[in-house]
């Protein structure tokens, strides 16, 4: 039986178009003045591996098949209140719609106007790292 991680462990992806806008998410649960952005995420479930769990959530969350082209070394964030792993993939989708599933909206933002948006604390350090590789 595999040892369970110490600390949940969620998968994020940085879902890209043919295009280069990259897909953000706003949840619902925020307050109507607060719009705090976030790449889209969900928990990795027991007995399934990260890069897996990128791909249901797209699918589940949003309606998007996407190919996960490489993933970054997981981060301690806090994730809805608890230190977790957060495993962030570069993902690639074919211009299909995505539905808004779980989010109040969703925007597909080319990564030059990313600084526009604020962003949660998990998403901040990949918003910047984003921005950077621009220069």
């Amino acid at each position: 039986m595999p040892l369970q991680p110490t600390r949940p462990c969620w998968s994020a992806g940085i879902i890209e178009r043919q295009d280069n806008h990259v897909l953000i998410a706003l949840p619902k649960d925020g307050q109507p003045s607060s719009r705090v952005w976030r790449f889209p995420r969900g928990p990795v479930e027991r007995d399934e591996s990260p890069e897996a769990a990128m791909r249901r959530i797209a699918r589940e969350q949003l309606g998007l098949h996407v190919e996960v082209v490489v993933g970054q070394p997981p981060l301690v964030e806090r994730v809805e209140g608890r230190e977790a792993e957060l495993r962030y993939f570069f993902c690639g989708v074919a211009g299909e719609d995505a539905e808004p599933g779980p989010y109040a909206e969703i925007r597909w933002v080319s990564k030059g106007h990313l600084r526009e948006y604020e962003f949660d604390s998990p998403s901040k350090p990949v918003v910047e790292w984003l921005l950077g590789s621009l220069q």
